[in-house]
């Protein structure tokens, strides 16, 4: 088969994109545009690992040379980044309107296939420790939160907005922003079916108009954390990307990470300062958790 070059975000919790090669039996993966990590079907129907390829290099590990089809896609692989095709998308509802609250996961339009619907968000991986609000600074927790942390406060916050009865939703984007609703849970009589407009569905990970200032500033600092895996999606408007730009200075080292796959720069001048800037931390041996 001809070689397929795509891209889909990394969910459960956001981790930026993945870009994709596939050629059938064989694919491979990059998180970086930098470093591809290589899969084959076993021959009873699982993947395993069968090398790492990296731009520049080559074949590093492995036993890559055993699938030469994929080896020439890599090398002849179009610019990074590939096109964004996981167009399915299940979303967390907001209690008053049962209207787009949080992402919680996509899928690829072919691989879409109903199922059990898990209503929660989360921001971050269970293991990382690294956030920091500073909206949060000096607070033991949110009014009627009840927990401490800024990591679970931010992921009750969010997921209070939907509770005490959860529901989810995943929609059929279309290329004009807008959504098809399909199946879900808790759905009210009408809700599969539905269509929504584009702005309805948040531009970023989780809706960031909230009824209260603190809660919109604790929103507001998560976005600015994630800030350079923010800046791969590719629907962002300027102004939004403009001010992701200038956030991820403070993930400067992120940034450097995943810079290959931003599909474009606002200020291109402020934007090499800050991968300067992470290649001294990165010398200085500065080193930040890995989301």
């Amino acid at each position: 088969m001809s070689p397929r070059y795509f891209a889909t975000r990394r969910l459960r919790p956001f981790r930026g994109v993945i870009q994709t090669i596939d050629v059938g039996d064989a694919s491979a993966n990059s998180y970086d545009g930098a470093t591809w990590h290589l899969r084959a079907d076993d021959g009873f129907g699982w993947e395993r690992p069968v090398g790492i390829w990296v731009e520049g290099e080559g074949l590093r590990a492995g036993v890559g040379e055993r699938y030469p089809e994929l080896l020439r896609a890599l090398q002849a692989h179009p610019a990074l980044p590939f096109p964004l095709v996981d167009s399915v998308e299940l979303w967390l509802l907001d209690r008053e309107y049962g209207l787009p609250l949080a992402l919680i996961d996509s899928a690829r339009p072919s691989v879409y296939a109903p199922g059990r619907v898990e209503a929660e968000w989360q921001p971050f991986a269970l293991t990382y420790t690294g956030f920091r609000s500073g909206t949060l600074a000096g607070r033991d927790t949110l009014p009627s939160q009840g927990v401490t942390g800024d990591k679970e406060v931010l992921a009750r916050l969010v997921n209070n907005a939907a509770r005490p009865y959860a529901r989810g939703q995943w929609f059929k984007r279309r290329p004009d922003g807008s959504g098809e609703g399909l199946d879900g849970q808790r759905l009210e009589a009408g809700w599969q079916g539905r269509t929504l407009e584009a702005q309805a569905f948040p531009e970023l990970m989780v809706r960031e108009k909230w009824n209260s200032r603190l809660e919109q500033s604790v929103i507001s600092d998560y976005h600015a954390w994630v800030a350079p895996f923010l800046l791969l999606l590719p629907t962002l408007t300027d102004s939004t990307r403009d001010r992701l730009e200038i956030a991820a200075r403070q993930r400067a080292r992120w940034l450097l990470q995943v810079h290959r796959l931003i599909p474009r720069v606002i200020d291109a001048a402020r934007f090499n300062a800050t991968l300067v800037a992470a290649r001294l931390e990165a010398v200085a041996g500065d080193k930040e958790q890995d989301l």
